[in-house]
């Protein structure tokens, strides 16, 4: 399923399903960013791969959110950011931060950021 337009290549940034440790999660990848196994095993970009933007479902998951969602992530395609409910380690306590797409990490937290009530 196409979501929107990759932030850094124009490329189309797809979603598909994969199993990553017993777990099914979606997948936001660009479509060329192509990745393989290599000798060693390691999984890595191919040669022809010109982008390197992947985001996984799941990315969030350290505080609290379960997943990124297909409608989330073509909304931060669109709009350039979204809004993400967090909770704390605990999951009593939430708290809303803005989320943008990063070039290193696929998509990054901006924490210094508050999100008007």
């Amino acid at each position: 399923m196409v979501l929107g337009k990759c932030p850094y290549c124009d490329g189309a940034v797809v979603s598909t399903k994969i199993t990553v440790q017993g777990q099914k999660i979606n997948l936001y990848t660009c479509e060329n960013a192509k990745k393989e196994h290599d000798v060693g095993g390691d999984y890595v970009f191919s040669v022809d791969a010109t982008c390197t933007f992947r985001v996984y479902s799941n990315t969030f998951l350290r505080w609290n959110k379960r997943s990124l969602s297909e409608y989330e992530m073509k909304k931060l395609l669109k709009d350039e950011q979204i809004i993400v409910r967090l909770h704390g380690r605990k999951g009593t306590s939430e708290y809303f931060k803005y989320v943008v797409t990063d070039e290193a990490y696929g998509v990054s937290i901006l924490w210094d950021e508050e999100v008007p009530a």
